[in-house]
């Protein structure tokens, strides 16, 4: 395979899953403290999918994996390294992305996973193609978003219990030719604000015990006001740093794909930034927020939809707990 410095790196395979059970805003309300009207007004979501009981974050990922491995007409032995973009692991150690290697039969490589929660994708998405010569000089790149995050809601907690989805995305990263595949990407954290989203207990900070439980503490807690702050003052500064790294503007964006972590929140930024509604892509509506998982999901939703052509300028855009944000540019090829 040729050098990155001869060919560009991108997107050669792409798949997502999405579980099959559907929960929509109707049944929300029979076991959560709001109502279907109250969820679509303030998130714009109308359904999401969970996982079965049993089912864990690798089997998602492990399905998406397999979709996007075909899309490319590739198999596991072709791929040299697998990054997993979740906070929903199968457990705290070893890596997911290990036991998604070993489900899929990937024979060798490294695999590990990226936690910057909402941003996982767009993190692991970078890790992969800046290791691109290191591991995959005669193979491909597996890059994955996965969640389960309906095993971690708190559902007498009506401000976050009612935003998350299950699912997962997948790419594979290869070889194109110059000028295609990704041309920039940033990305940017402030560990001041890694309050604002976090399951408390669960970890060495706070370990497992019988007041963790009873305090309901390893249940997902999300401050939504300081969020939705951090998020409206960084997309704005995020999205021209990449730009300017791509020797891009705004105009040139043929679709952007922002995290669906609810249409208000997407649709204010897009707003902010004048960006015409035409040229992004929602998801949200029927998966809610699937966290890492969203922007590939939503970015092969798009090209499922016939929004994406050889050529076409992509902008993947995101914020994550941490407080994470990233952003990727890229010529689909």
């Amino acid at each position: 395979m040729p050098s990155i410095d001869s060919f560009g790196i991108g997107i050669v395979g792409i798949g997502s899953y999405l579980p099959s059970r559907c929960v929509t805003n109707q049944e929300i309300e029979t076991f959560v403290d709001t109502t279907a009207d109250w969820i679509a007004s303030r998130t714009g979501i109308q359904e999401r999918r969970y996982a079965s009981a049993g089912t864990c974050t690798s089997d998602l990922a492990t399905k998406a994996a397999v979709s996007a491995l075909g899309s490319a007409n590739l198999s596991a032995n072709d791929v040299g390294l697998t990054v997993l973009g979740t906070s929903t692991p199968d457990w705290t150690l070893p890596s997911t992305a290990c036991h998604v290697q070993q489900k899929l039969g990937v024979p060798s490589g490294p695999a590990f996973d990226v936690s910057a929660v909402c941003s996982g994708f767009i993190y692991a998405m970078t890790v992969a193609h800046s290791l691109f010569n290191l591991c995959c000089s005669s193979s491909y790149a597996l890059v994955i978003g996965a969640e389960t995050f309906s095993k971690l809601l708190d559902f007498q907690d009506r401000t976050s219990s009612v935003f998350f989805g299950d699912g997962a995305g997948a790419v594979v990263l290869g070889s194109v030719p110059a000028g295609y595949g990704i041309l920039a990407s940033e990305l940017t954290a402030n560990g001041d604000l890694h309050d604002n989203i976090k399951v408390p207990a669960g970890g060495s900070h706070l370990p497992a015990s019988e007041d963790t439980l009873r305090k309901r503490l390893h249940c997902f807690r999300m401050d939504g006001r300081a969020v939705w702050d951090y998020v409206t003052s960084i997309i704005p500064q995020i999205v021209p740093s990449v730009l300017q790294k791509a020797g891009l503007d705004l105009p040139d964006i043929d679709l952007f794909i922002f995290h669906q972590a609810n249409y208000i929140m997407v649709n204010h930024c897009a707003k902010q930034l004048g960006i015409d509604a035409a040229r992004v892509h929602y998801t949200v509506e029927k998966y809610g927020n699937t966290a890492a998982a969203s922007i590939p999901i939503t970015l092969h939703d798009a090209l499922q939809q016939g929004k994406l052509h050889r050529g076409s300028v992509v902008m993947l855009v995101t914020v994550g707990g941490g407080m994470t944000a990233a952003a990727s540019i890229m010529r689909w090829y």
